[in-house]
């Protein structure tokens, strides 16, 4: 039998050095050990092993302690970084044969969270040199409006807004939970007369309510439903409404907790056709909101809304309508609108107004460029009797400003304006019809595009009347005779 220390020493001399094999060509002493020159295994924060002691009397976690050529396996000299695959080296000193160390990343931007000032610790503990920059101070946002002061500048200019729409209402009703699909392109847009309209003529007390109650929440108005009547209609909306979240939450297999609907409330001292028409759903999931936001229109046999986030909008795209034109060309409208607009004497009164919004002064020439050139034109088809054609041509235009003031303003000198024609007669502004089917202030009922949606479950054009008194069909008070 051999010797155990004989087949050792055969063993280790028929499997040379893993380092030393991958050294092809003679190396020059260095201060060091042969297979661990200086710096070669530090990284950041990590300390130098001095030669005299190559395993430190209190090691540190990081520290590695270097082992014998022999014990070392083929995988983890693999893994150890060698200076064997850089160039050969030349005649110089040790510091030109070091390989350079891989610089930390970077820190995270600052800007992008700021809460890492408070809970991260500092990345690098030593002392910054002179040469090193002071760091730059975190430049200060400028404050933004809160949601309520945002919605109270709406809700100050929301009488003029109003002038300009004609008042007439209409009602009707009616069960299961499947819903109109989205048609191609998604559900036309429900257009508003100014961006808080959502809240008018509610209780100021029940604004004020609502915006404490917390995210996420929706603004919802029923289709065809006029706001009259609230203390027989508005327990019956707010039931029907939380059904049907609640069957749009289940099919999502969303988990709510039990949602929860808050009717309109009107001011006690309104006018009796000042109705508020929106309802306040939430205690909902931010899934379930953002699912009812996206289609925007649910509408089933039992019910229709829309759904609006709880916000202040942008001002609205439809600024006014006109008529007067005898042309159904809608070019030929826009032509004429767009040559008043560009008039130096409107560009300037145009100018003028957008001075007074948040737009740099500098900017303020090209704010009203956009604006004239962001307009177009859409034509209604309105009829008289005899099916004579009076076309109607609603105008829309960007808002370069979301100062509710201002825009308000610049609106009131456009539609203030007569817009002539070469050949096709004058324009001139007139109040909108608000659908009472959808409350879009662009179109009136019998021009709403809803009920022409495939598998539409909504309300209809037309209006259902009941017969009165069957027995008195054909009965006139006809001549009394004396007797």
């Amino acid at each position: 039998m051999k010797d155990l220390s004989s087949v050792k020493s055969a063993n280790i001399n028929a499997r040379p050095s893993p380092m030393g094999t991958r050294q092809p060509l003679p190396r020059i002493q260095r201060s060091g050990s042969q297979f661990f020159p200086p710096d070669i295994l530090l990284d950041e924060g990590e300390y130098i092993a001095q030669e005299a002691s190559p395993t430190p009397s209190t090691p540190s976690p990081n520290t590695r302690t270097a082992l014998p050529p022999a014990l070392l396996m083929a995988s983890e000299a693999d893994r150890m970084p060698t200076t064997t695959q850089s160039a050969p080296h030349t005649a110089g000193t040790d510091a030109e044969a070091t390989p350079k160390r891989t610089p930390p990343p970077p820190p995270p931007n600052i800007s992008d969270d700021e809460e890492m000032l408070d809970f991260s610790p500092p990345r690098f503990t030593s002392t910054p040199t002179p040469t090193q920059p002071p760091p730059k101070p975190t430049p200060s946002t400028p404050s933004l409006p809160s949601e309520e002061e945002m919605l109270r500048a709406h809700l100050a200019v929301a009488e003029t807004n109003r002038s300009i729409i004609k008042t007439t209402g209409a009602n009707s009703m009616s069960t299961s939970p499947q819903f109109t699909p989205a048609p191609q392109g998604g559900f036309p847009h429900i257009h508003l007369a100014h961006a808080a309209q959502l809240f008018d003529f509610q209780a100021a007390k029940v604004i004020t309510a609502w915006l404490k109650v917390p995210h996420p929440k929706i603004l919802i108005r029923v289709f065809d439903h006029d706001g009259k009547d609230p203390a027989v209609k508005g327990p019956i909306l707010v039931e029907r409404l939380r059904k049907a979240i609640s069957t749009i939450a289940q099919s999502n297999q969303q988990e709510d907790h039990e949602i929860k609907v808050s009717p309109p409330c009107p001011e006690a001292t309104r006018e009796k056709t000042d109705c508020p028409l929106s309802f306040l759903a939430y205690n909902i999931s931010e899934e379930t909101r953002n699912l009812i936001l996206n289609q925007r229109i649910w509408s089933s046999t039992e019910i229709t809304f829309a759904a609006h986030p709880f916000q202040v909008n942008s001002p609205p795209l439809l600024l006014f309508c006109l008529h007067g034109f005898s042309t159904t060309d809608t070019n030929t409208v826009r032509t004429a609108v767009n040559d008043i607009w560009t008039e130096d004497v409107t560009q300037w009164d145009i100018t003028d107004i957008l001075s007074e919004s948040e737009i740099p002064e500098e900017q303020v020439h090209f704010a009203a460029r956009d604006f004239t050139q962001s307009l177009w034109v859409e034509r209604l088809d309105f009829k008289v009797s005899g099916g004579i054609l009076l076309p109607r041509y609603n105008i829309f235009a960007v808002s370069p400003t979301n100062n509710p003031a201002v825009w308000t303003k610049l609106r009131a000198y456009l539609l203030s304006l007569k817009y002539p024609s070469e050949l096709e007669g004058s324009g001139s502004s007139v109040n909108f019809i608000p659908c009472p089917l959808c409350h879009s202030i662009a179109h009136p009922r019998g021009l709403c595009p809803f009920p022409n949606i495939p598998s539409w479950n909504g309300p209809k054009h037309s209006l259902t009347t009941k017969p009165t008194n069957p027995n008195m069909r054909g009965r006139g008070r006809g001549r009394r005779t004396a007797a």
